[in-house]
């Protein structure tokens, strides 16, 4: 059988544009392209007739190539085209981006199907001994090869990478209730890996395939992460192998409810509600303790009796929104005695870098036992814009525990309890630096904050539960109406579901309420923004 002239010319034009588009930088470039067509004359000669001659010459192209890379690196190289086959072999020095894609996609086969290729492709492992290593029907390796195969080509044909494979966000992780032993769920975020796992789980669950594809990463490496996140309970695991987020997740700029609204709020209720507060604690501070304290101490005391009141004010009145109280249900128990909700903030890089005056967290609540069980000393540790705390103990040269920090306060009150680590006395300049220590004239080191006795803090307790129910009656309605239009979308999947509907609300309102009072001189003590941390001990005396 003949070859037209115009035939041969259109299939010779067609392989040279093929070979220079894929290897136009191989130097025998030529070479190839006219063995290429020999052999697609020699069929032709013998009278093979190919019903598909470009498919054909593509693939004879691509072999032809591959020997020219065998006889330069003296190596065997990955070889991918034929639908049938997939052959890879490991080649180092091997330079074309084509096999480079071959061995990225293995990667990213999820270790069911990566596991069985590594071992027939590259190994070079039968069928029959694969099943045997595996513990596994041959059947099902041939199945997982032939998936394998069908993922490896589908993977080469498609750029899955998305924004957050190259531009990932930052997650910050709070939690309504108690970590666990280890620091959990804090512990579980070790970069921002993990993180943005979370942030591709929230919406429905996704195969960890699609985790790697879209973050770009072997699966290799997200599965080891993704089973941390599991077995630490912020990620779910559906029957058929897909994973969600258990946890609510925001964006930081919707993590503080409509601000102007609890602004323009707070403003207008500023004269009423400081006039509440001093109304139920006018006589105790006549009190000796009150009385002895410094003016930092006392205006420090006021507003840890703001914050508690006006919190409890908004927990009600976002409870009254619910079909239960869910702050009255205790956090779900969690791995490694913790109990907690979770609630990720997503920060890209600009709102990483800016801080909110309404950033804040806690009170933060430890307390300290003695031998007998009782409790000896109790610290509530508010982080806030009117002083660091808790946040800045991560920054210090050392790192201890909360506990270790009340134990060191507590050390210097007539309590009786010693510091368990001698250590934290050569942080003492870092605690004058967030003004919760400072010297008297002597140079002995004192607490620059308030500390009553279990007796004393019964007053202002009772206090602050009169304040509560006074300022619930005053500002319920109001309120409302602002939680009342920002209902968060909650995934089915996310623990403690309804807990999280009115979220971020109010988040505002307490820290505007406060910084309003003090902004318009109403509290008798002075207080300075960003040096008055809201740290509040409870002891018992040592007895004499």
């Amino acid at each position: 059988m003949t070859v037209s002239k115009d035939n041969f010319e259109e299939l010779f034009s067609y392989l040279y544009e093929t070979a220079m588009h894929k290897y136009g930088d191989c130097p025998e470039i030529d070479t190839i392209v006219q063995d290429s067509m020999l052999a697609y004359l020699e069929n032709r000669k013998k009278g093979v007739n190919t019903e598909h001659p470009k498919g054909y010459l593509s693939a004879v192209l691509q072999r032809k190539y591959n020997d020219y890379l065998r006889s330069k690196y003296k190596n065997s190289v990955v070889t991918y085209g034929i639908p049938e086959t997939l052959t890879v072999n490991e080649t180092p020095e091997d330079p074309s981006d084509e096999y480079e894609a071959v061995r990225r996609e293995i990667g990213r086969l999820v270790k069911i199907y990566r596991e069985v290729t590594v071992r027939h492709y590259v190994h070079g492992h039968s069928v029959d001994k694969i099943a045997k290593d595996l513990g596994i029907p041959r059947g099902t390796v041939l199945s997982r090869l032939s998936k394998a195969r069908e993922q490896v080509k589908e993977g080469l044909n498609m750029e899955k990478y998305a924004g957050i494979s190259y531009e990932p966000k930052h997650v910050g992780i709070g939690i309504w209730g108690s970590s666990g032993l280890g620091g959990e769920p804090f512990t579980l975020l070790h970069s921002q890996i993990e993180g943005n796992i979370l942030i591709l789980a929230y919406e429905n669950p996704i195969s960890l395939r699609g985790i790697a594809d879209t973050m770009g990463m072997p699966c290799a490496y997200v599965e080891p992460l993704v089973d941390k996140l599991v077995k630490g309970e912020l990620l779910g695991k559906t029957a058929s192998g897909l994973v969600y987020t258990r946890a609510f997740m925001r964006h930081y700029e919707n993590a503080f409810g409509n601000i102007n609204a609890q602004e323009e709020l707070a403003d207008k209720y500023a004269v009423n509600v400081w006039n509440t507060v001093w109304k139920h604690t006018e006589t105790l501070t006549s009190s000796p303790s009150f009385l002895s304290m410094s003016e930092k101490q006392k205006a420090t005391l006021f507003l840890f009796v703001l914050n508690q009141a006006i919190s409890e004010v908004i927990r009600k009145v976002k409870s009254s929104f619910l079909s239960n109280d869910h702050s009255k249900i205790e956090p779900p128990e969690r791995p490694n005695a913790g109990r907690w909700l979770a609630t990720l903030t997503i920060m890209d890089e600009q709102t990483k870098s800016r801080s909110s005056k309404y950033d804040g967290s806690g009170p933060v609540q430890v307390g300290y036992q003695d031998e007998e069980g009782k409790q000896n000393c109790v610290m509530y540790d508010c982080q806030s814009v009117f002083g660091d705390a808790h946040w800045a103990y991560n920054r210090f040269k050392y790192q201890f525990s909360l506990l270790s920090i009340l134990r060191f306060y507590a050390s210097l009150l007539p309590s009786g309890i010693k510091t368990d680590n001698p250590f934290l006395h050569e942080l003492v300049p870092e605690f004058e630096k967030l003004h919760i220590l400072n010297r008297d004239e002597n140079g002995n080191i004192r607490l620059d904050i308030p500390a009553l006795t279990y007796n004393e803090s019964h007053y202002w307790n009772t206090a602050i539960k009169e304040i509560q129910n006074e300022l619930f009656s005053l500002l319920k309605e109001e309120l409302s109406a602002i939680v009342r239009y920002s209902v968060n979308r909650v995934p089915k999947h996310v623990d403690g579901r309804e807990h999280y509907f009115y979220e971020g609300a109010l988040s505002a309102y307490t820290m505007a309420q406060m910084l309003s009072i003090v902004e318009k001189g109403l509290m008798p003590y002075p207080v300075k923004v960003g040096q008055t941390p809201i740290i509040f001990l409870v002891y018992k005396p040592q007895e004499v």
